[in-house]
C-alpha cells in the first residue's frame, strides 16, 4: 500500500485526466479560481471514493459511483464536511441534530427519578399547546408593516398596499378624531400615537367612498389598526412577507409545556437549559457535578460537556440547543460538525473541509486554525481554502485552473498562481460619505434591536466576531426597515430538476421566443419545461435519467436522447443562425453572448455574467451543479433586475481569489454608482478596501451596535 493517497486519471465533471497524491497526517490544500474543479476534486471524487468503499462493505443499496478515475491507492475512510446549510426543517435544532437532547432527557429523568419519555419533545403531551413545540408563533410584525419615514397622510402601513384610496381616507378621519398629526412621519409620532394607529379601534363608523379597479365603491366600518387582526375590507389578508417568527410568549421559546418548569435540576428546567447559551450550559454542568451523584449519568454529562466546551473554544458559545439549524450560517454549522470529529474516538480518517475559516474574524481564524491543525495528529486533511494560514503550513498544495468550467480542471503551476494572487487591485471610492442613523426595535434570536449607521447610495461592509448578529442584521432587521430591500443569502439557488443557468438568468423564455418567432411556432414547441411540446420524452426535459429507486442502487446519467439539454431530438432540425436550441444550451456564456449580440435582453444578462467571471458556465448547466462562488454571483445577477434600492449580501467574497473579489466588487460598485445602497457582510480583510464605509458590529446588552 502506498504511503500516500494516490488517485490517477481523474475525469470527474470538468477535471481533465489529472493525477493527485495526498500526504497522510498532513494538511493538503486545493486552490484555484471559482469553478476550476476544487469541489469536483475534493468532494465529488476523493470524498466519494472513500464513502463508496466503506458503504459497499455493509450497505446493499449503495449507489453506483459518479466519480471518474482510472485508479486509486492508499485510500482511507473519508469525512466530507461542507459549508452548505440546506436544512429547512424548523424543528431541526442543534439539540436534535447533534443528539444532545437525549442526553438532557437522560440527565433530568435520572436525577429526578421520573420517566425518560416525560422529557422527550416529540410527544404531543409534552410540548407547549400554543406553539406546538416549535418555540415561536408567526405574527404580524410592526417593523415589517411600517414605513417609518413616510407621512401618516401618505399611508405608512405597507400591508395596506391595495385600495390605497380607502386606507388614506379612513386613516385621515381616524387620526383627526384622535388628534394624531397626519403631516408627521410615523417615526415622529409619540409612542401612544403609534399604538393608536397600529392597535386602535374607533368608537364610530366611517362611510368611505373610494376608487378601486376603475370603479367607485362604498364601505362603512369602524377603523381597525393592522395589529388588531380585524380587516376593514373584505378578503383582506396580509401576505406572509409581513409576518415574523415571534418567540412564543407562553413557553418563552422553551418548547415544553409550562408544567415542565417545575421539574428542575441545579436550578434549571429542561426547557430553560435548551435556551441557555452554551457559555451558561458549561457552568450548569459543573454545578450538577458538585450537587449530585453523577454515576448513572456520567456518559450523558460527558457528551454534553465535550460538545459545549469545544463549541465555546470555536467561538460558538453564543448558540443554544434550541437554535434551529436553518438559522445557522454555513460556517457555524461546519464548525459544529467539526466538534463531532474532535470528539470522535476514530483515527486515520481523511477529513475534507470547505473554506473552514470563512466568516470568521482575525482572532477567530487563529483559534479555529489551531484546532484544525491538531487534527493532523490523528487524521489526514484535505482543505479547500485560500487563506495564507493554510498556504504556509500545507505539506501539499494542488492548484487547479487556469479558469473555470471547460477552462479549468487542469493542475497548474503553484508558484505562478500564488504570485498572481499577490497582485493588488483598487476601486475609486466616494470620499464624501453621508451616514444615515438606523434604529430598529425587535426581539430576534435573543437580540433586542439594532442601532447602526449606513452610507446610503454607497458601498458598506459589516464585519464582527462570529455570532454577533451580522447575518441577522441583514436577514431579519434590515428587511423591516428598508422598503425596497433584497437579501441575498449564502443558501443555494432555489430550483428543481429543470433549473438551469438559462432559467436562473431569466433568459430561457427569451431564447425560446427567438426560435418560435423564426419558425412561426408556439413557444411550447421550443420549451423543455415539464409537459411542454419541446420537452424530451425520454427524460421529461430534465436532461438526466435516474435508474433504480431510493431503496435500491440508484444511478443518474445524462440523457443520450437529448444530449442532456432536455429538448426533443427532432428540434435539432430547426436551425436559428445555423444553431439548434440544443446547440445553444450547450454553448458557454462566452459563446452565447456573441451569438445573441443582437438581442439586447439576452445579451445584457449574459454580459453581466461575463463581467463577474461566469463566462465558462454553459447556458444549459444545472444550477444544482454550481460551486458556492458561482451560486452567489448568479444570485447577485438575478437581483439586479428587481426594483430594489438596498441590497444586503451575505459573504459574496467567500471562496473567491483576489481577481474574483475585484470583479465582484466592481459590479457592486456600479450598482452603488446608480444610487443603490450595498451592504455586505464579509470577513475577507482584502475586500474591505472596496467599501466606502466599514461597520464593526458589536453586541451591547442585546442591541446590535455598529462602531
Amino acid at each position: 500500500m502506498s504511503a500516500d493517497i494516490v488517485v490517477k486519471g481523474i475525469e470527474t465533471n470538468n477535471l481533465k485526466n489529472i493525477d493527485i497524491s495526498l500526504k497522510k497526517n498532513a494538511i493538503n490544500l486545493i486552490l484555484g479560481p471559482s469553478g476550476s474543479g476544487k469541489s469536483s476534486l475534493a468532494y465529488d471524487t476523493v470524498a466519494q471514493i472513500g464513502l463508496h468503499e466503506l458503504g459497499a462493505m455493509y450497505y446493499d443499496g449503495i449507489n453506483e459511483p459518479e466519480y471518474k478515475v482510472s485508479s486509486y491507492d492508499g485510500m482511507v475512510v473519508t469525512v466530507p464536511v461542507k459549508q452548505l446549510n440546506n436544512n429547512n426543517n424548523v424543528r431541526s435544532t442543534i439539540g436534535t441534530y447533534f443528539s444532545l437532547n437525549p442526553c438532557l432527557a437522560k440527565i433530568f429523568a435520572s436525577l429526578l427519578d421520573m420517566p425518560y419519555d416525560y422529557f422527550v419533545l416529540n410527544k404531543a403531551e409534552n410540548v407547549c399547546d400554543k406553539c406546538q413545540g416549535v418555540g415561536y408563533t408567526k405574527e404580524l410584525d410592526q417593523n415589517k408593516i411600517i414605513d417609518f419615514d413616510k407621512k401618516v397622510s401618505d399611508v405608512p402601513i405597507r400591508c395596506w398596499n391595495k385600495n390605497k384610496d380607502f386606507y388614506k381616507q379612513i386613516l385621515e378621519l381616524y387620526c383627526n378624531d384622535e388628534g394624531i398629526p397626519t403631516g408627521k412621519t410615523f417615526r415622529q409620532l409619540t409612542k401612544q400615537q403609534c399604538n393608536k394607529i397600529l392597535s386602535g379601534t374607533s368608537s364610530v363608523k366611517y362611510k368611505i367612498k373610494y376608487k378601486s379597479a376603475g370603479c367607485t365603491s362604498t364601505r362603512t366600518t369602524p377603523y381597525y389598526g393592522p395589529l388588531t387582526d380585524t380587516p376593514m375590507l373584505k378578503r383582506f389578508s396580509p401576505s406572509s412577507d409581513f409576518y415574523s417568527e415571534i418567540k412564543c410568549d407562553k413557553c418563552d421559546g422553551e418548547k415544553f409545556e409550562i408544567g415542565h418548569r417545575d421539574k428542575k435540576v441545579a436550578g434549571y428546567s429542561i426547557g430553560e437549559v435548551l435556551v441557555l447559551p452554551m457559555h451558561n450550559v458549561e457552568v450548569w454542568i459543573k454545578d450538577i457535578r458538585k450537587k449530585y451523584d453523577c454515576t448513572a449519568i456520567e456518559f450523558s454529562l460527558k457528551q454534553l460537556e465535550t460538545f459545549v466546551e469545544k463549541a465555546i473554544e470555536l467561538n460558538l458559545g453564543h448558540l443554544f440547543f434550541n437554535r434551529t439549524i436553518p438559522s445557522l450560517s454555513g460556517g457555524e454549522l461546519q464548525r459544529l460538525r467539526l466538534i463531532q470529529i474532535f470528539a470522535s474516538q476514530l483515527s486515520d480518517l481523511l477529513i475534507i473541509l470547505d473554506e473552514p475559516l470563512a466568516g470568521l474574524s482575525g482572532e477567530e481564524k487563529q483559534t479555529v486554525y489551531q484546532n484544525i491543525k491538531q487534527l493532523v495528529k490523528k487524521h489526514t486533511l484535505l482543505i479547500v481554502d485560500h487563506h495564507d494560514l493554510f498556504i504556509s503550513d500545507a505539506k501539499n498544495i494542488i492548484v487547479l485552473g487556469e479558469g473555470g468550467g471547460d477552462n479549468g480542471g487542469s493542475i497548474i503551476d503553484k508558484s505562478n498562481y500564488l504570485k498572481i494572487q499577490k497582485k493588488t487591485y483598487s476601486i475609486d471610492l466616494d470620499t464624501n460619505v453621508a451616514l444615515k442613523n438606523i434604529k430598529i426595535s425587535a426581539e430576534i434570536y435573543g437580540f433586542n434591536g439594532a442601532e447602526v449607521q449606513m452610507a446610503m447610495g454607497n458601498m458598506n461592509v459589516v464585519s464582527g466576531p462570529s455570532g454577533v448578529g451580522k447575518s441577522t442584521l441583514l436577514r431579519e432587521y434590515f428587511n423591516r426597515y428598508f422598503d425596497k430591500y433584497i437579501y441575498i443569502s449564502q443558501k443555494p439557488l432555489n430550483g428543481n430538476s429543470h433549473s438551469t443557468i438559462a432559467s436562473a438568468l431569466d433568459i430561457n423564455t427569451k431564447i425560446t421566443q427567438e426560435f418560435a418567432k423564426k419558425f412561426d411556432k408556439d413557444k411550447s414547441f421550443f420549451s423543455n419545461m415539464p409537459s411542454a411540446d419541446g420537452a424530451c420524452p425520454v427524460c421529461g426535459g430534465t436532461g438526466k435519467i435516474v435508474y433504480g429507486s431510493d431503496s435500491q442502487s440508484q444511478i443518474t446519467l445524462k440523457c443520450k436522447e437529448c444530449r442532456g439539454t432536455g429538448f426533443r431530438k427532432e428540434l435539432m432540425k430547426f436551425k436559428f443562425r445555423e444553431k439548434s436550441i440544443q446547440d445553444v444550451y450547450e454553448m458557454t456564456i462566452d459563446e452565447a453572448s456573441i451569438f445573441f449580440e443582437s438581442n439586447k435582453d439576452i445579451y445584457e444578462q449574459l454580459h453581466r455574467a461575463q463581467e463577474i467571471l461566469l463566462g465558462h458556465l454553459k447556458v444549459g448547466e444545472k444550477t444544482s451543479d454550481l460551486s458556492g462562488g458561482e451560486n452567489i454571483r448568479v444570485k447577485i445577477i438575478r437581483a439586479l433586475d428587481e426594483s430594489k434600492e438596498v441590497y444586503g449580501i451575505d459573504e459574496p467574497f467567500k471562496g473567491l481569489n483576489q481577481i474574483e473579489m475585484f470583479k465582484v466588487a466592481s459590479m457592486l460598485k456600479r450598482l452603488s454608482d446608480m444610487g443603490k445602497t450595498i451592504i455586505v457582510v464579509d470577513h475577507e480583510e482584502s475586500s474591505f478596501k472596496y467599501f466606502a464605509h466599514h461597520v464593526l458590529l458589536k453586541n451591547k446588552k442585546g442591541i446590535l451596535v455598529g462602531d
